[in-house]
């Protein structure tokens, strides 16, 4: 706790302190005063300058980081009920749905795919591609 009284020049317009001949910003019609204010410094806890009583009546009161941590604290919640609802979910799985009118892209899909006889097609391309890149290819192949 340190004494540093120190006589500061106040405008009596605004209350601020910014020299003898400073710009003061104001829609105040009084005319810009100097004042002298006797002042002992900050507190280097709280960064409050002291009152008219100095370090002695001086209340400490240091900036809290609790709405901070409640927000940090209200967001991991949000996240864990995001969690357990997205795993509360039941699965659905594109290869045991019997639901016809399920408009699911994989169901959709799945099912159109069955219609068509994917793995008869699959195997008729995949020779077609292999002959056709066999033929097309420089070099020689036994």
């Amino acid at each position: 706790m340190g004494w540093k009284p120190q006589l500061n020049v106040v405008c009596g317009r605004c209350g601020k302190s910014h020299g003898l001949h400073g710009p003061c910003v104001s829609n105040s019609r009084r005319k810009q005063t100097i004042i002298p204010k006797l002042t002992f410094g900050k507190c280097p806890k709280c960064e409050k300058s002291y009152g008219a009583g100095g370090p002695l009546t001086h209340d400490c009161a240091p900036k809290s980081d609790f709405k901070k941590r409640r927000t940090k604290f209200t967001k991991e919640q949000r996240a864990r009920e995001r969690e357990k609802a997205r795993k509360a979910r039941p699965k659905h799985d594109y290869t045991e749905c019997g639901d016809d009118a399920c408009k699911r892209a994989l169901c959709v899909a799945h099912k159109s795919g069955k219609e068509i006889g994917d793995e008869q097609g699959f195997s008729r391309g995949w020779q077609l591609g292999y002959d056709r890149g066999i033929a097309d290819c420089p070099r020689k192949h036994e």
